[in-house]
């Protein structure tokens, strides 16, 4: 068979190229897609739900077979996991999510953890100590429970009896209000029945701390409604109206009422030097608190029209009986910082607030985030129009480091997702991820007859920029 040397080393040559030229265009054309997928991102704006997580955004389940379960509160693990806390009809209960939004199924059963807590109420509060082992407070009528877990969901039995560190001098008595907060090293500091105590990281009443070596002293309030831990260890606590944490009863609370803040020394006392004679005072329901990296607190809550009126404040919309986000911004010393929105803000400054149309109930906010940047995330309900408190949605606002509404976030600083399988949706608990990304847990679900909800919970992540 003859041979046409010149000739194979054309082909040879021409097919080189070809191959060169498809190469060329396969990496145009990724690199075109991912300047389309890079477009898309930047596009979509702060406070949209980020597509990349649970379904649309939100991510909904229960804790049992059982429809009535309840959120209160929500942590993220330094892996980005997302454990959430709350209850289910036989007790308290936790639950962990993936980064994208579905059920860590290496977590408890299936991603749940069913357990008593030795103690008859939800989970109130949730930590993650820096070895990964998950720290929960469990509170009711008849007692409160702190349990620690391991990164699978099994029991720690290292901590405390078997896992768990009971005090029934803590119970939260009506309202089943009760917070925890985990200091840098280590110890657990709880509140309860008008009471705080304070554990050891081994589960154990703290000696130097409370009354006569007790680990238990008294509350200036019989209702504690957060608390956070600044960086010299002294505490906060607030006072004033939270998130609904019962299985029967309105996620809205008619009633707001002013709230206050009190700091205590590292040892229980109260600080007198803090406000006056260790109070300041909150417009704001007060149901959420939060410490900026400069030791300015932040306290955030629900503030009626009513006040608003009293006050003189200019430019304000509400109707009678409306409701709206009301964020207050205090010194280290308590005194209300009046650099804070300054001539629009709440009195000569100080305040901020975000109303939501007006439906009744217009807004109701139950928690609070600083991001890294400074700016002020809120999150609890806006209303759907009626007063049976049977229609309401996941809202958010976000205020800049002076205290005016962020209009890069939503739309004029406000989000508002209505989950549409269910009526009746509130955020109960706030969380922002390394990335910046923010993550709000709460409940949906459809009222019933006599007050009582169907509730599953709902945790859903969104863009901060």
């Amino acid at each position: 068979m003859k041979t046409f040397p010149g000739k194979s080393r054309l082909l040879a040559s021409e097919r080189l190229a070809q191959l060169s030229l498809s190469t060329t265009r396969g990496l145009a054309f990724l690199a075109a897609v991912a300047v389309i997928a890079s477009s898309t991102l930047a596009l979509a704006q702060a406070g949209s739900l980020d597509s990349t997580f649970g379904t649309g955004g939100v991510f909904t389940t229960n804790f049992t077979q059982y429809d009535a379960t309840i959120v209160t509160a929500a942590a993220i693990q330094s892996d980005g996991k997302i454990v959430v806390g709350g209850s289910n009809p036989g007790g308290a209960a936790l639950a962990r999510l993936n980064p994208n939004g579905t059920l860590d199924s290496s977590f408890g059963t299936g991603g749940i953890v069913n357990n008593t807590f030795e103690a008859d109420g939800p989970v109130m509060a949730v930590a993650i100590q820096p070895d990964g082992r998950i720290v929960a407070y469990a509170s009711g009528f008849l007692g409160a429970s702190v349990g620690r877990f391991n990164t699978d969901g099994s029991v720690d039995t290292s901590f405390g009896t078997g896992g768990f560190a009971v005090s029934k001098s803590l119970n939260s008595g009506p309202g089943i209000l009760s917070v925890m907060a985990l200091q840098a090293d280590g110890k657990i500091v709880v509140t309860g029945a008008g009471l705080i105590g304070r554990y050891t990281s081994t589960g154990q009443l703290d000696s130097t701390f409370g009354n006569a070596g007790s680990g238990i002293a008294a509350l200036t309030s019989t209702v504690a409604t957060a608390i956070a831990v600044q960086s010299d260890g002294k505490i906060l606590v607030t006072t004033g109206v939270a998130p609904p944490t019962e299985l029967f009863g309105s996620p809205y609370l008619p009633t707001q009422q002013a709230g206050a803040i009190a700091r205590y020394n590292t040892n229980g006392s109260l600080d007198t030097n803090f406000g006056i004679s260790g109070q300041s005072a909150c417009v704001a329901s007060a149901a959420a608190i939060a410490i900026q990296s400069n030791g300015k607190i932040v306290v955030a809550g629900t503030i009626p029209s009513a006040l608003l009126t009293v006050l003189g404040i200019d430019g304000i919309t509400f109707a009678a009986n409306q409701t709206g986000f009301g964020v207050v911004r205090y010194n280290t010393n308590g005194s209300v910082d009046t650099s804070f929105n300054p001539g629009i803000g709440i009195g000569s400054g100080g305040g901020a607030i975000a109303g939501f149309g007006s439906s009744f109930p217009a807004g109701a906010a139950f928690a609070v985030a600083i991001q890294s940047n400074g700016e002020i995330v809120v999150a609890g309900q806006a209303g759907g129009g009626n007063q049976q408190f049977n229609s309401s949605s996941f809202a958010l606002a976000r205020f800049t480091t002076t205290g005016q509404l962020d209009t890069n976030f939503g739309t004029n600083g406000k989000v508002i997702t209505t989950l549409s399988q269910d009526p009746l949706s509130f955020i109960s608990a706030l969380v922002l991820q390394s990335d910046g990304k923010i993550v709000a847990a709460g409940n949906t679900g459809d009222p019933v007859q006599g007050g009582s909800y169907l509730n599953n919970f709902a945790v859903a992540r969104y863009l901060a920029q």
